[in-house]
C-alpha cells in the first residue's frame, strides 16, 4: 500500500510527519493521510525526492525503494546537445510561450503589459504527460519579488496550466487583481470570497477579496531557478 511505504520511506530518512508537511508546503494533517492510505500526494516525484527513494519503488513498490547513485564516471559519459532558437524542436519536446516582459509579482504586484517577444521555453513531452497538462494551455513568466520564499524565489519562471481556473485550496495560481498580476496560494472562504495568501506571510499578510474580483490565469504546476 503506497501509505505504508511513505512511512516507511519517511522513518527510514529520520523524518517526522511535521518535517514533510513543512518541506512540502502543506499541513500535517494532509501527511497523516497519506500514509494511513486516506488520500493520494499530488506530486510523487517531488515527495520521492524529498525521501530519497526511487519514485517508481513508491508509487508502485516494485523495484528497489533506494535511488539510483550515479557515479561521477556516468555523468562524463552523457552527451550534451548544444541548442538555440533555430534548433528543430525533437519528437520528444514541445515549445510554450514565454511572456518575458510580464512579470508575476510574488510580492505587492506588477502590471500586465500585452507584449509577446517570441520568446519561447522547451519542454520534454513526457514532463508535460506527467503533469497532466496540455501544451496549448501553457505559458510561462518571470516571478518578482520574495512573498513566495522559498517555494518561489525571487527571478523564477514559473510555468502556468490556464486550463486548470478552479481553486483548490493552497494550490498556487497566476492571478490578476486591479490591473496587478501576482502569484498567490488560493483558498475559498464563505459568501464567494477567497483568501489571497504567501508563503512569506510575515513581510506579505493575507487578504481577502470577493471571488468575482479577480481574474485567475491559471494553476502554477512548475517552478525552475538559478542558484
Amino acid at each position: 500500500m503506497l501509505g505504508d511505504r511513505i512511512k516507511q520511506a519517511r522513518l527510514a530518512a529520520g523524518l517526522t510527519q511535521p518535517d514533510i508537511a513543512q518541506k512540502l508546503a502543506v499541513s500535517k494533517a494532509a501527511v497523516s493521510k497519506w500514509e494511513k492510505g486516506d488520500n493520494t500526494p499530488k506530486e510523487l516525484d517531488r515527495l520521492a525526492k524529498l525521501l530519497q527513494v526511487d519514485l517508481n519503488w513508491l508509487r508502485t513498490g516494485k523495484g528497489n525503494m533506494q535511488q539510483h547513485t550515479t557515479t561521477l564516471n556516468e555523468i562524463k559519459g552523457i552527451p550534451v546537445d548544444e541548442w538555440d532558437d533555430v534548433t528543430p524542436l525533437q519528437s520528444d519536446e514541445v515549445e510554450v510561450p514565454y511572456y518575458k516582459s510580464i512579470e508575476l509579482a510574488a510580492g505587492v504586484g506588477c502590471t500586465a503589459e500585452p507584449d509577446y517577444n517570441g520568446y519561447k521555453l522547451r519542454f520534454g513531452k513526457r514532463f508535460f504527460r506527467r503533469k497532466g497538462v496540455q501544451k496549448e494551455n501553457v505559458v510561462c513568466f518571470p516571478a518578482r519579488g520574495n512573498s513566495m520564499e522559498p517555494i518561489i524565489p525571487n527571478g523564477a519562471t514559473v510555468a502556468v496550466d490556464t486550463a486548470r481556473k478552479e481553486i483548490i485550496d493552497g494550490d498556487i495560481y497566476a492571478i490578476c487583481q486591479d490591473g496587478l498580476c501576482r502569484l498567490k496560494r488560493l483558498y475559498l472562504i464563505p459568501n464567494h470570497r477567497i483568501r489571497i495568501n504567501s508563503f512569506n506571510s510575515e513581510e506579505h499578510p493575507d487578504e481577502t477579496a470577493d471571488l468575482k474580483e479577480v481574474e485567475i490565469i491559471g494553476r502554477v504546476f512548475h517552478c525552475s531557478f538559478e542558484l
